[in-house]
């Protein structure tokens, strides 16, 4: 074999040594970029389930004559009736202390929520005192959101302080729970609690807490999550920059008194029967 038959051949094993290189990188890079492309799109599904949750608790807060048992119930709750001298708190405490069921609560916390611009209805007195009542504690969150909605915010501060073993646990499961409960208040208050849990090592309480305070904060919190959006794991850095982005959006006054909008926002959904 000639110099140049020596050299075409060296010239095609490195050729075909490129080529085998090459494409071992291509498909890496392909089931990386797949997998990325899963979790935003997981992501991005959680997002969408909680605007439909959002806004299934919008339509089911709205006005409008009694079409179920369950609707004229919450409006029997709702109203004052001669010959009954209890007032609507004193009301919901009696049907809470026979009805005790998930969907009980989300009944009573409905009704609590359509008082939120009727103080005449249902004082900031009653509210405080059916906040101290041994209730469930959705009961207690919607009181609580009422009061600051009104510009008190003692009692929600009290509320989310509840739930601050629970962000201490050394279980993360615990941890991840008390995240969802606290993001469901809308209060800046519970914002200041979850930032240490940014610095977690459980990535999945990571992303709770990047939800958490997408959902709590507002625009003096943005610092905080800068940093996640440089994050190795794909997840949290994408959810870290959507959290982000909805931050910047919120003045440093926002959520320091929960909007009534809010409130119903977070109402649990009351089955139809």
């Amino acid at each position: 074999m000639n110099i140049t038959h020596k050299y075409l051949l060296l010239t095609a094993l490195i050729s075909a040594a490129l080529s085998l290189g090459l494409g071992g990188v291509l498909i890496v890079s392909y089931h990386r970029m797949d997998a990325l492309e899963q979790q935003v799109q997981e992501l991005k599904a959680q997002r969408a389930e909680q605007d439909r949750q959002h806004m299934q608790a919008v339509q089911m807060a709205g006005p409008g004559v009694a079409t179920s048992p369950v609707d004229q119930l919450v409006k029997d709750l709702s109203t004052r009736f001669v010959g009954d001298s209890r007032s609507i708190a004193k009301k919901l405490r009696d049907f809470l202390a026979e009805h005790r069921h998930e969907k009980d609560f989300a009944i009573a916390s409905k009704v609590i929520a359509d008082m939120a611009d009727n103080p005449d209805a249902l004082t900031n007195e009653e509210l405080d005192w059916l906040f101290q009542q041994p209730v469930s504690p959705v009961i207690k969150r919607v009181a609580a959101q009422i009061l600051s909605a009104r510009g008190n915010n003692q009692a929600m501060d009290s509320y989310i302080a509840g739930y601050r073993s629970g962000l201490d646990s050394a279980n993360p499961v615990e941890r991840r729970a008390a995240l969802g409960e606290l993001a469901k208040t809308r209060y800046v208050g519970a914002a200041t609690m979850i930032l240490p849990v940014l610095n977690d090592r459980d990535t999945t309480v990571l992303l709770d807490a990047l939800l958490a305070l997408r959902s709590t904060g507002n625009e003096s919190h943005s610092s905080a999550v800068i940093f996640l959006a440089k994050h190795p794991d794909p997840s949290v850095s994408w959810l870290a920059g959507d959290a982000l982005n909805n931050l910047e959006l919120l003045s440093k006054k926002a959520r320091t008194h929960v909007l009534v909008a809010d409130i119903v926002a977070e109402l649990p959904p009351i089955p139809l029967e």
